[in-house]
């Protein structure tokens, strides 16, 4: 029933014309990374996790599924990376801290970015509001500095292998 649902909403939504279409995935290597994987032609993906170890086996199986696959990860983000206090803006690793950034270089993968528990985020997931046009410049900066990291390493991709599509599909 899921593979028929995923396919069906790939096929039938109008999607007009993409330059990037990015896919959040619910953890691990489950039965939607894998359908998403057969279904459509990634590019590429991008592994989230939080810094806890048992996160980082969930991101060190959807890394080797997705090698597999042939489908190469394009970065890796540490989501809930510390708790920002909006009282004092003092720092505290509620989950640890660097989990991700030890994966990803265990791995060789790049890093992404780092973004910590901010109220603001919390608030706007609830609301649905799931774009990264934040009037907070701080919450905006994480998300820009993401975005900036993974356009520098697919440019610098492009230049050492320009038969690869320059504007990957993510999962």
């Amino acid at each position: 029933m899921l593979h028929g649902a995923i396919t069906q909403f790939l096929r039938d939504t109008d999607w007009g014309e993409l330059d990037y279409l990015i896919i959040d995935m619910p953890p691990g290597t489950g039965d939607i990374a894998l359908t998403l994987s057969q279904a459509i032609p990634l590019t590429g993906a991008i592994v989230v996790c939080t810094p806890q170890q048992l996160a980082r086996l969930d991101a060190y199986k959807a890394i080797t599924m997705f090698g597999k696959v042939n489908i190469p990860v394009l970065g890796v983000i540490e989501n809930m990376s510390g708790f920002i206090c909006p009282d004092c803006d003092k720092r505290y690793d509620i989950f640890g801290s660097g989990g991700a950034r030890e994966e990803a270089e265990r791995r060789g993968i790049p890093l992404l970015g780092e973004i910590p528990i901010l109220i603001d985020i919390r608030v706007r997931g609830d609301a649905g509001q799931s774009e990264a046009n934040f009037e907070d410049e701080v919450v905006a900066g994480y998300y820009n500095e993401i975005m900036l990291c993974l356009l520098r390493n697919q440019a610098a991709e492009t230049a050492r292998n320009p038969v690869r599509p320059q504007l990957p599909v993510l999962g």
